[in-house]
């Protein structure tokens, strides 16, 4: 990805960010309503249990309780029964007429509220059961270290005393508040958890769904720079032979060189279309089977360079051959440009076995771009590297081939373009052709 941020960017990173915060939020919201509901319900539940376990034990215990001949209360039957000895506070109120409530027997005495509450409490079940044996009241109520409690109240009268008996059993409002607090922290950290899962998961897969417009976004900033800065130079020239006002001995050369120049620059946009229309899937290279010593013949002849030497064999490939000639042309003008320096060496072309090579007679391999020839825009003593070697690697590349580029033994360059050859065997070596 170009590191110049444009806004085409920003704005699909503004998207990643909005979509990762938006299912950010959702996720949370319904991680809290699910927390809330969950929560809610258990709660509900251990409040249910408590309610229901006074109840029990209220009433159990209310149904064992016994006087004797005497009229005394017997409680033995209370202290020894399994739901006196339980989690439940008991406590056994006494009443005789006229007199006020007293505690005949009292268990977990913490959960249960105060004295003047137990009586307040005692008196209203008796006045709710209006005289039914064993009916039942429930209160809510605070204990005496002020914890929220559950009681339930249950009368029992006899008929042959007058004296009122009310069990009261309570317990916490909530049973087992505990678990029910590490239930409310379990879901807390996991939904948090989760909210930071979707929001990180969102934003990995946001990013994966982007991936591949930031890649045509950066192909496409590519091809307008590299058309951009490929196309100056000869769109300058073209202009200053336009406004040079020649001679009219020389508008044939002028007229020449203009074509030369236009040519260069169809070259160069239908490379750039190419290499753009292939990386972003639009296209494919065509798969051609062709004889590539004929290919590079043509190239050469077009090119009509009379330092250019061909020794050409046959050599079948499978290609596509306007890409083929694009790269041999590339290959073709770097060696004429950078063998400028002898006017009379010749450029050589050699064809054989899939392999196209080339070489000039100039200063050789620049060593600070020895390491990378055909990185487009790697700087070197002679200037900066265009997008003609950019391509001739793209295109050995597209083929599954590969390109080099290596100083030659007496000077020079020798520039390489190896293809893998076809499942075929044609004809015999060509003569070389100058």
């Amino acid at each position: 990805m170009s590191a110049h941020r444009s806004p085409a960017v920003a704005r699909l990173t503004r998207a990643r960010w909005f979509m990762t915060a938006l299912a950010t939020v959702i996720t949370a919201t319904a991680v809290l309503v699910f927390g809330f509901v969950a929560a809610s319900i258990d709660a509900h539940a251990r409040q249910t249990r408590a309610q229901d376990q006074v109840q029990e034990v209220a009433g159990g215990l209310a149904r064992a309780i016994q006087h004797d001949d005497k009229q005394v209360l017997d409680l033995a039957t209370v202290i020894d029964d399994e739901l006196a000895k339980g989690p439940t506070a008991v406590v056994v109120a006494v009443r005789t007429p006229g007199e006020p409530w007293k505690q005949a027997h009292t268990y977990q005495r913490s959960l249960m509220p105060d004295d003047t509450q137990i009586a307040t409490l005692a008196t209203q079940t008796e006045d709710h059961a209006g005289g039914l044996l064993y009916r039942s009241s429930r209160f809510t109520e605070t204990d005496i270290t002020g914890r929220g409690v559950t009681v339930a109240g249950t009368p029992v009268f006899w008929n042959d005393w007058d004296s009122i008996v009310v069990i009261l059993a309570g317990t916490e409002s909530m049973a087992d508040a505990g678990a029910h607090r590490t239930l409310v922290w379990e879901l807390t950290i996991g939904g948090g958890l989760l909210v930071l899962l979707s929001a990180a998961a969102t934003f990995v897969l946001s990013g994966r769904s982007q991936r591949q417009a930031l890649r045509m976004l950066d192909e496409h900033e590519q091809f307008l720079g590299d058309a951009a800065h490929e196309l100056r130079t000869p769109l300058t020239t073209l202009k200053l032979l336009t406004e040079s006002r020649p001679k009219p001995e020389e508008v044939q050369q002028t007229l020449t060189e203009a074509r030369r120049l236009a040519d260069r620059m169809a070259r160069l946009v239908t490379g750039l279309l190419a290499r753009a229309r292939m990386q972003s899937g639009v296209a494919e290279p065509e798969r051609t089977l062709l004889r590539l010593d004929q290919l590079a013949e043509a190239v050469a002849e077009e090119a009509a360079d009379e330092r250019i030497v061909v020794t050409a064999h046959p050599s079948v490939v499978v290609g596509d051959p306007q890409l083929l000639s694009l790269a041999i042309r590339n290959m073709l003008e770097n060696g004429l440009t950078h063998g400028a320096v002898n006017r009379a060496a010749p450029v050589e072309v050699h064809v054989a076995e899939g392999r196209v090579s080339i070489r000039d007679h100039g200063p050789g391999v620049d060593p600070v771009l020895a390491a990378s020839p055909f990185n487009r825009g790697a700087a070197g003593r002679t200037g900066r590297n265009g997008i003609g070697l950019a391509l001739v690697a793209w295109v050995a590349e597209a083929h599954g081939g590969n390109a080099s580029i290596e100083s030659a033994a007496g000077g020079g360059t020798i520039a390489t373009l190896w293809l893998p050859p076809a499942d075929i065997t044609v004809g015999s070596p060509v003569g070389a052709r100058r």
